[in-house]
């Protein structure tokens, strides 16, 4: 269920480090009998249905770190749900927020449009100190705080325990990330009010996914004036449509959700340590709990 990354790698690797597992590649023509041999999954979400036709599965793993298309409502409660923890995929988001937090603070758009003007102009600017409220505490927001902090930034990490309110938090942040993952709690957090809870000229990068953003509520705030810009590497609908209305807000960033990527070794490795502790009698490492949605 690997779709829409081609499979094939998946399948080279896990034949290369556990070649006795009979592997059945997805396809939406499998019929109900060879469904029913499944005992494990691995892939990034479960097409409407599916879980319901697999009634032997017990393990499903995630090929990346978010799990909330693997979470349908006809998944069996015992059915183990893990993700992959890659720390070079963190890095590597870390890497990319630091570049679009700078590439704002820094205000580097500026200067591409000056030079599209060809007008050399000079804005001196201090050495940017701005304020960072990273959502999400995990191992993404924070290799992200760390990557921010390194920079020069003040930058802070919030999760959904922490004994601030955010909206008193989010008034003290000039740049606003998201790194949370996707629960019904967490679903459209970034919204109108969250915004106006901004100080004027804040800025968001959301790395996480599409559907923390009430992407209406963005706009609005952007064409206002009241928040400088984003930058998105997710969206709701991937892969953006023509007509979708972020692609024209001057201020928003798009990028094709490619902050990191976790390669098919990085994650069958992980995947067939995992089986290898559940063959010993062990839980699985990175198992989520269903309950909390991560």
């Amino acid at each position: 269920m690997t779709q829409p990354m081609p499979a094939a790698p998946y399948v080279a690797a896990i034949s290369a480090l556990a070649p006795e597992l009979e592997l059945l590649e997805y396809r939406s023509a499998l019929s109900d009998a060879e469904l029913a041999t499944v005992d494990i999954a691995l892939g990034w979400r479960l097409p409407p249905g599916l879980a319901a036709r697999m009634p032997r599965l017990g393990w499903i793993c995630s090929t990346a770190a978010g799990v909330e298309k693997l979470l349908a409502q006809d998944l069996a409660p015992h059915v183990v749900v893990s993700r992959i923890v890659d720390p070079e995929q963190a890095a590597g988001i870390a890497q990319f927020v630091a570049t679009m937090v700078l590439r704002h603070a820094r205000e580097l758009e500026r200067y591409a449009v000056q030079q599209h003007e060809r007008a050399w102009l000079r804005h001196p600017l201090p050495m940017a100190r701005h304020r960072v409220l990273v959502l999400g505490t995990g191992a993404m927001g924070g290799e992200i705080v760390d990557w921010l902090g390194r920079v020069g930034l003040r930058a802070r990490g919030w999760n959904r325990r922490s004994p601030e309110r955010l909206a008193a938090l989010l008034g003290e942040s000039d740049v606003v990330v998201c790194a949370l993952p996707l629960t019904e709690a967490t679903e459209g957090i970034l919204d109108a009010g969250a915004f106006a809870a901004m100080p004027r000229g804040g800025y968001v990068v959301n790395v996480a996914r599409g559907a923390h953003v009430v992407e209406a509520d963005l706009i609005a705030a952007v064409r206002s004036g009241h928040l400088a810009g984003a930058a998105l590497d997710v969206q709701r609908h991937e892969p953006m449509p023509d007509d979708d209305p972020l692609w024209a807000v001057p201020g928003i960033t798009i990028t094709p959700h490619i902050a990191a990527q976790s390669s098919p070794e990085v994650i069958v490795a992980q995947f067939i340590a995992a089986l290898r502790a559940q063959q010993r009698g062990e839980r699985a490492p990175n198992a989520i709990d269903r309950s909390l949605g991560y």
